[in-house]
């Protein structure tokens, strides 16, 4: 896993400075090496954390001929079996990359190569002699990519901060300030002015002459569905195997892996099949399976995850958080995660396992939006009712008399039932401003253009699949998803750990999404195929939870004294009072009367990550500087 960032000149001559200053404010995501190269208008920079083939050669920008060069940011597992169809049509490889792989991959069959990968990626590729750049995010959008742009550059970043390195400003959007992550998301926006992201399975080649753009969509989910077979036991034989194999897949690298443990399902099910795995392969080399364990207040879960621990024989790492609310350390939590909400469990978590000396953490992520959470049970019951209402209607036509007084005892008022639901995708997007009475320019009517949401593309089709289907797509493909991966991976990149979720690879969320309802959700219980899937194989105080809980963002009593001081100290720094943002008067005077607490502490986080964004570009300037006044003594 590494970061990767790029810089095209619209009228000026690159600078290297820049992309040295891009590639120092996203170092933690690759602190072993870095490099950047430098084509007419363009620049392209990377930092690397070697999880496959640590050596020189593997350091990126990489090329093997003279016409095309790769940053790349990710994995791809599958990465031997393409080697293996590339030997055979006579590639030679000077690498045990991936990234090599990937390169040679583009080179023999173009943008059709990234259908065959089975991975997390961010992909650009720089074409000398067509002139041309091709910047590539994966089918899901597990790892991030965001774009800049002005009128004098186009650039793009594996986070946000890297582009505080480029000296233009990097500002926040009034107009989006104040509007819900999950929003600015489903649209592909974000909370800094020209600042925008690639959607999933999306691809741009850029003309590094005209600059004009061509946006295509390699990859569409609806089009890559899969049959799923009546019968249930069949499902079952198929999940588990498909999370069995996704895992496995995930076991080659030359850094240390290892796994964390909630003692929540998803988590005990990747735990227990990384065992099997073991004993059933024998892998002993870098392969560290004393998971590591959050503890908190209010954990459930902890009991359960020591237990599993305990089963398998494994010394687990326990890890108790408590309520730091440190300033500085508040500070650089939000400017790692480039959002507001409290992370921190997750910060933590892959502090620790770096400390253990874990390079890739294989984890749980991902089968929650797929198989349905708590939240979503409204939606997804909206599908039971319509067919309630197809049915009515056809026993209407149909029916006897008798046959309907059988029905009307079954379902009560429901027996009377006409109206079809209709799934409304406008009705889940929030558009509201919570920050309009704060900001000095009144916010603009945020009326999106609702064609370039990638859903809208696929809405034809999706008028044909049930109100079910059709949410679990919106949540998955449509922001929901991205924002959480968002977060995690940024979670685990502030301490230069890769993690990998077996249950986002495409063999295995792709199955996950083509399930019918009814095998998701039985027995008054969600998730079922996961559950049934692992039924003999995990505790039944795992099988039989009832609730869930992850690790949940930490939440704070702002009325508390120690919390109103940590606002208060906030909002009367000196270069929050001046901003040029946001009404600092009216927010210290509604915080003097106790009003909207809520906002204005989101707004001080804002504040913090901005000042926090602005001194980590200071000292990457002067480590730069301090490098250059040496490379010069000695040169």
């Amino acid at each position: 896993m590494c970061g990767l960032s790029g810089i095209i000149y619209k009228n000026s001559t690159p600078n290297q400075k820049h992309i040295f200053n891009m590639n120092g404010m996203i170092n933690h995501r690759g602190p072993n090496q870095s490099g950047y190269l430098e084509f007419k208008n363009i620049l392209l920079g990377h930092v690397r954390l070697p999880v496959m083939d640590p050596r020189n050669v593997g350091r990126q920008p990489m090329s093997n001929d003279e016409r095309y060069s790769i940053v790349f940011n990710g994995e791809v597992f599958n990465y031997h079996e393409i080697r293996e169809k590339l030997i055979k049509k006579n590639f030679r490889f000077y690498t045990h990359t991936d990234t090599e792989v990937v390169l040679n991959a583009f080179k023999e069959w173009g943008v059709n190569s990234f259908n065959m990968f089975n991975g997390d990626w961010v992909i650009s590729i720089l074409d000398k002699e067509e002139n041309t750049l091709t910047l590539a995010r994966d089918q899901l959008g597990t790892k991030p990519c965001f774009i800049f742009e002005n009128s004098n550059v186009i650039s793009f970043c594996s986070e946000i901060k890297g582009f505080m390195g480029l000296e233009e400003d990097l500002k926040f959007d009034e107009d989006h300030l104040g509007i819900s992550q999950i929003t600015l998301f489903e649209f592909s926006k974000t909370k800094f002015k020209n600042v925008s992201q690639l959607e999933p399975g999306m691809l741009i080649i850029i003309d590094l002459k005209s600059l004009e753009r061509k946006k295509i969509r390699w990859f569409n989910p609806l089009e890559n569905l899969l049959n799923i077979h009546p019968n249930y036991e069949v499902n079952q034989g198929e999940y588990y195997q498909r999370v069995y194999d996704a895992t496995k897949l995930r076991l080659n690298a030359d850094l240390k892996i290892g796994t964390s443990l909630s003692g929540g399902l998803d988590s005990s099910t990747i735990f227990t099949v990384l065992n099997l795995i073991e004993k059933e392969q024998s892998i002993k080399n870098k392969f560290d399976l004393n998971p590591t364990i959050i503890d908190y207040k209010g954990n459930k879960t902890t009991k359960h995850a020591i237990n599993l621990a305990n089963k398998f024989n494994r010394e687990y790492n326990l890890v108790s958080i408590g309520q730091d609310i440190s300033l500085e350390n508040l500070s650089k939590q939000i400017s790692q995660l480039e959002i507001t909400e409290e992370f921190n469990k997750q910060l933590i978590l892959y502090e620790k396992q770096k400390s253990l000396g874990i390079d890739v953490s294989i984890d749980g992520l991902g089968p929650d939006e797929f198989l349905g959470l708590p939240s979503f049970i409204f939606q997804l019951s909206q599908n039971t009712y319509n067919n309630i209402v197809e049915s009515n209607e056809i026993l209407n036509t149909y029916g006897t008399e008798q046959q309907k007084e059988q029905i009307k005892r079954i379902f009560g008022g429901l027996a009377e039932a006409k109206q079809y639901l209709q799934f409304n995708f406008e009705n889940l997007t929030n558009k509201k401003n919570y920050f309009s009475k704060y900001i000095f320019s009144e916010p603009k009517n945020l009326n999106f253009d609702k064609s370039k949401l990638l859903i809208n593309k696929d809405l034809e089709m999706l008028k044909n699949f049930n109100l079910e289907f059709q949410f679990t797509y919106f949540r998955t493909h449509c922001g929901f998803v991205q924002l959480l991966l968002s977060k995690w991976d940024r979670a685990s990149m502030a301490s230069a750990v890769e993690i990998r979720s077996p249950f986002l690879d495409k063999n295995v969320y792709l199955y996950s999404l083509s399930l019918p309802l009814e095998k998701k959700i039985k027995n008054g219980k969600l998730k079922s195929i996961l559950r049934d899937s692992f039924d003999s194989l995990l505790p039944k105080e795992i099988i039989n939870q009832n609730f869930r809980q992850g690790l949940a963002r930490f939440k704070r009593n702002l009325n508390s004294d120690t919390n109103l001081g940590l606002i208060n100290e906030i909002i009367n720094q000196n270069n929050f009072r001046h901003s040029n943002i946001w009404n600092a008067k009216k927010i210290i005077d509604d915080f003097n009367q106790k009003n909207n607490i809520d906002n204005i502490w989101e707004i001080s986080k804002f504040y913090l990550m901005q000042e926090e964004f602005k001194t980590r570009l200071t000292d990457v300037k002067n480590n730069f500087k301090h490098k250059f006044e040496i490379v010069k003594k000695l040169s």
